[in-house]
């Protein structure tokens, strides 16, 4: 971090480096380390976001974790949208379903796969897929669960298409899926069909739209 310079960028890489251990170590130790006073161990935790020394002391690992996580995370799902935008610019057709508010993000993708020249069909009911032998599907529910999505991912993956998916990580859709792009959990808690979860249904089509424009 360019913040510390001199004894606080000693200070601070200590901490870091030393995180795991830090609920054994006293401020005093630290101080004595870098030859400074506990002063400066606290001024240092304050500017990392910690009240005092004896806060981050006890936060520090979990908080270094959550980071190391939310990073993987990123980089899974980031790994994930690459791998679909290359099934996509490969298939001979990309059959587009969803239900509900869900269809604007379809819509929004099927502009997408327009300007990358890959032919594809919006369609709304099974019957639709009664005579495609090969191709993939893309499935867009904010839940996973609703029945309708679902038995169509049931019926392509019969008839030996790709399902491709954006929905909720964990959902029903996202286990039959061939790859699904894991929504979040909703923070409001009130409803899963909050604006949010369409705005980030929209991103990730946005980032997929990228990548097919991209290649």
């Amino acid at each position: 971090m360019n913040t510390f310079k001199g004894i606080e960028r000693a200070i601070y890489e200590y901490l870091i480096t030393h995180a795991n251990e830090l609920h054994e170590i006293a401020a005093k130790t630290i101080a004595n380390k870098a030859l400074t006073t506990t002063t400066s161990v606290n001024r240092v935790c304050k500017k990392m976001g910690y009240a005092s020394y004896t806060e981050l002391r006890y936060k520090l690992v979990q908080d270094l974790r959550k980071q190391t996580v939310v990073g993987e995370e990123e980089a899974s799902q980031s790994q994930r949208i690459s791998q679909v935008a290359q099934v996509l610019n490969a298939s001979p057709v990309v059959y587009l379903y969803s239900r509900g508010a869900s269809i604007v993000s379809v819509t929004y993708l099927s502009r997408f796969l327009s300007l990358a020249n890959i032919p594809h069909l919006v369609i709304s009911d099974i019957h639709q897929l009664a005579r495609a032998e090969k191709g993939t599907l893309v499935l867009v529910s904010k839940s996973g669960e609703t029945q309708a999505v679902v038995d169509m991912a049931h019926n392509a993956k019969r008839k030996g298409l790709k399902v491709l998916a954006i929905s909720h990580v964990g959902s029903t859709l996202a286990a039959i899926a061939n790859t699904n792009l894991d929504l979040e959990e909703q923070v409001d808690g009130i409803s899963p069909y909050s604006r949010e979860s369409q705005i980030q249904i929209l991103k990730t089509i946005d980032v997929i739209g990228r990548a097919l424009l991209e290649d």
